[in-house]
This record gives structure tokens, sequence and C-alpha cells, in this order.
């Protein structure tokens, strides 16, 4: 952390190692604090605080907190960029995607299915591939009649989007599609051992950090779905320029 490279420890006092280690170990959130909320969290006060940035070489909490969240955002871009990183995905994930690619292209229906962040990215999958002549279309609600809906059609695909792969109500659902002739399952996930992978025909998987705030709310990253997403339909649309051009 470049803030304290210049910091001589030797100089601190218990206290301000204690505001040191604090701000060290919650660097993501401590940029969009205040003063007072980085002291009643690190059990010290806003005053110790401040001589802390002071001695640090900052003369006001704003300066520090800029530079800290300048910090930051530089550190978030890199650690984005480390999540596409080939080693992040299986080596075989351009074969798999291919077949499924092909599956897509002679589908009568394509249907992205997740819930919470990935049911926002269901939302965006089939508008890219609609915007390119498929009958693409998302779902986010598990007890929506898919089944009913579509009972008249043949060769379906259901794409599951679900960083987990072990949301409840998603994997209930897509056990209802397992065993249906016209239908075929492929699986987006960060664990390629989860239910819904095991219940899938294709997984496509990835590598992830899960990341949550106060406990319960989900901020893990959904950039290797994008990227997936993208990569599948790009291929897709390929294939189709490729079989347009023949006829």
């Amino acid at each position: 952390m470049t803030h304290f490279d210049q910091v001589d420890f030797n100089t601190l006092t218990d206290v301000d190692q204690i505001i040191y280690a604090y701000i060290k170990n919650n660097s993501e959130k401590v940029a969009y604090m205040r003063i007072r909320e980085v002291a009643r969290e690190s059990h010290t006060s806003s005053s110790s605080v401040m001589r802390f940035i002071r001695k640090i070489g900052y003369e006001s909490y704003n300066e520090f907190k800029y530079s800290f969240m300048k910090e930051s955002v530089k550190n978030q871009a890199m650690s984005r960029q480390d999540i596409l990183d080939d080693k992040n995905f299986p080596s075989d994930i351009q074969d798999v995607m291919g077949q499924v690619a092909k599956l897509i292209l002679d589908a009568e229906n394509i249907v992205f299915f997740g819930m919470g962040a990935s049911g926002s990215m269901c939302e965006y999958a089939a508008r890219r591939l609609a915007t390119i002549g498929f009958n693409a279309q998302a779902l986010s609600d598990p007890t929506f009649p898919l089944y009913q809906k579509m009972r008249h059609t043949t060769d379906n695909v259901v794409v599951v989007l679900s960083v987990t792969g072990n949301t409840v109500e998603i994997v209930e659902a897509v056990n209802g599609y397992k065993h249906l002739d016209d239908y075929k399952i492929v699986a987006v996930t960060s664990d390629e051992l989860s239910n819904v992978a095991r219940l899938a025909d294709y997984v496509l998987s990835y590598k992830v950090d899960m990341t949550h705030l106060y406990r319960f709310n989900d901020m893990t990253s959904q950039l290797p779905t994008v990227f997936l997403i993208e990569e599948l339909i790009d291929q897709v649309k390929t294939l189709d320029d490729k079989r347009n051009a023949v006829e």
C-alpha cells in the first residue's frame, strides 16, 4: 500500500498501529468513510485518526481520503484485468463454447435464467442475442411456468447463470428441465462441481473471488459472466453469418 511506504513504523504509537491495521485491512471501504466512522470502527478517536493521518504525510483527512480513493480505484482496475486471465478459465473453454454456440444456432428458443445480479446479466444476454435475430428471452422468476409456455416447441436451450451454482430455487427449477427431451441445459458458473453444473449438459465455468458487503450483500464481480456471454454470442453470430453466406 503506497500510502504507508514512507512511514517509519518505529515512530508509531500503539494507537497509531491500531489505526494503521484497521485501514490496511479495510482498504476497500476506508476511501468512502468519514473520519469519525474510521475512529468508531477502529475503537479509537477522531483526533487520534487525524494525528495518524498527519504523521503519514497528509495535511487533512480529505487529502488522505482522496489519495486513498485514487489508489483503491487503481488497484481495483488491476484486479479486474486479472479476473479475465486465462488461468481463471478451463483449458477447453473455447471448445465447449463452440459446442454451445452450435446448439444455440439451431435452437427454437433460448432462455437465460438467473436470479439477483445474475438475473440482470440474463437481461443483457437475451437482448444481445435477440439483436442478432435469435428468439431469446430472460427469466429471473424460478416459479414462472416455462415448461407450460413452451410445451409445443422443440430444441430449447436454457442457459443458467449462477455464480455459486447452488442457489436452491435455481437448482430446483433446473432439475425440472433436466429430463425433458426438448431441453438442453448450459450452466455458466464459478463452480464446475456445483449442483447446477452437475445438472447441465454443458458447463462454462470460471474462477472468481466471492465478495460480500455487510455479510449478505453479494458484490462478486460479474466480469467473467459478461466475458463468456459476449464470447459465446460472438461465436453464434460468426456461425450464423457463415450459414447465411452459404445459403
